[in-house]
């Protein structure tokens, strides 16, 4: 061995002890149920971090977090960078989904024929929120692309499912990805020839069907055997149809009707028992579709926005902007993204009953180890339980994903 070598030897034999001596990074929330501390990111918006530790790496406003069944592995839904990255068990990161700049899909669409295209050959244009599938593929409704895609881990593949992707057939029409393609069509024919406009939440049913909240357009779609569908709304912006048919049903999923690039609202849960839940964003509320009646109800909110009603009935709290809900794994809990009172909040099912279980209701950023409840959120995203039971936050503009110990 020359010289040259023995010293790169004994330069990478240095950095292996070194990395090997580094402490341990504390957890402030070890040992201390109910208490908040950051699981991944900075907090300074950015794109960075891949191939290393998720604490180290920086995202731009999360939307979502999806852990994968049974597992302390989530996905991030990293919104402004278009991308989808996987924290994995020993908790380092990678971009799993997406390219460099935003896109609607492969260059040469081969994402819309199976068997699909490599995950990081698709461009995606601000994916909002994500679902793992009992066949444990991650579904993903693109937002900006007004498109259900699907990765298969195992193929490493990414396929679109719902859309018509032909810029002729309707719709907006164009073929860019970027508001493009976007329209109501398609029921009781297949998925693939949908219109779609802004799908902004994907929940899986007990039947092995899924259900969309087709934001733009005010309805809950389903797909159930390669069919669309709708289930619930009618299409016009309003608050009205509790006690009646979920298909006469008004939802306010935009603030205002000539919106013509809202931000992402509108989110939907199933239960094991065939409850639709709804979150109705911008009316401020939880509605409930009982997938077997048809019907629909309120459960959390009263239609008006504001910050009240704890340790009280939860039809009667006010919320603020939902953009996400989520059952605990027991299903005797729904958990809510108040995202606007920067707080999340849990409805208990068998009492009505509404708390606060992370957040003060102001904006901002805490110090790790606090009790969830005394520690700043800004403006919470997505939420979802990973397998010891943690809440896990998609603390949007902090720019992290937090969890709060079991």
């Amino acid at each position: 061995m020359n010289r040259a070598n023995v010293a790169v030897a004994g330069a990478s034999l240095l950095a292996l002890w070194a990395s090997s001596c580094e402490p341990a990074r504390e957890d402030p929330c070890a040992g201390k149920p109910g208490t908040l501390c950051t699981d991944a990111g900075t907090g300074v918006t950015g794109f960075s971090g891949d191939g290393g530790d998720a604490f180290d790496a920086a995202f731009y406003y999360p939307t979502d977090v999806v852990v994968r069944p049974g597992t302390n592995e989530y996905a991030v839904i990293d919104f402004n960078n278009h991308k989808i990255r996987m924290v994995d068990a020993d908790h380092g990161i990678r971009t799993v989904i997406g390219t460099p700049l935003p896109g609607d899909g492969a260059a040469d669409h081969s994402d819309r024929d199976e068997p699909g295209a490599p995950a990081l050959e698709v461009g995606l244009n601000h994916p909002v929120q994500a679902e793992w599938g009992p066949d444990g593929k991650l579904y993903m409704p693109n937002w900006h692309n007004h498109k259900v895609r699907v990765w298969d881990p195992q193929s490493d593949y990414v396929l679109v499912i719902v859309a018509d992707t032909d810029p002729g057939a309707g719709g907006t029409g164009g073929d860019d990805g970027n508001g493009s393609n976007a329209g109501y069509a398609g029921d009781g024919g297949p998925a693939e020839d949908a219109l779609l406009f802004f799908p902004n939440s994907l929940a899986y049913g007990p039947g092995g069907e899924f259900y969309v909240a087709d934001q733009k357009n005010g309805r809950i779609r389903v797909v159930d055997g390669g069919v669309i569908g709708t289930v619930a709304g009618a299409g016009t912006l309003g608050f009205s149809g509790d006690g009646g048919d979920a298909m006469e049903a008004e939802f306010r999923f935009v603030d205002d009707a000539a919106n013509l690039q809202p931000e992402p609202a509108g989110a939907v849960e199933v239960s094991s028992d065939g409850s639709l839940y709804v979150a109705d964003s911008y009316n401020h509320c939880v509605r409930k579709v009982d997938l077997g009646t048809g019907l629909i109800e309120a459960v959390a909110g009263t239609g008006t926005a504001g910050y009240a009603g704890d340790g009280g009935p939860a039809v009667d709290a006010l919320l603020n902007n939902v953009k996400d809900i989520e059952l605990s794994p027991d299903e005797s809990m729904l958990y809510v993204a108040d995202t606007d009172n920067h707080v999340v909040r849990a409805v208990d099912l068998a009492t009505g009953i509404i708390e606060t279980v992370a957040g003060t209701g102001e904006p901002g950023i805490g110090e790790d180890g606090l009790a969830a409840t005394s520690s700043m959120l800004n403006r919470p995203y997505g939420i979802d339980f990973d397998a010891d039971g943690a809440l896990l936050i998609a603390d949007h503009m902090n720019g992290r994903i937090a969890r709060v110990t079991p």
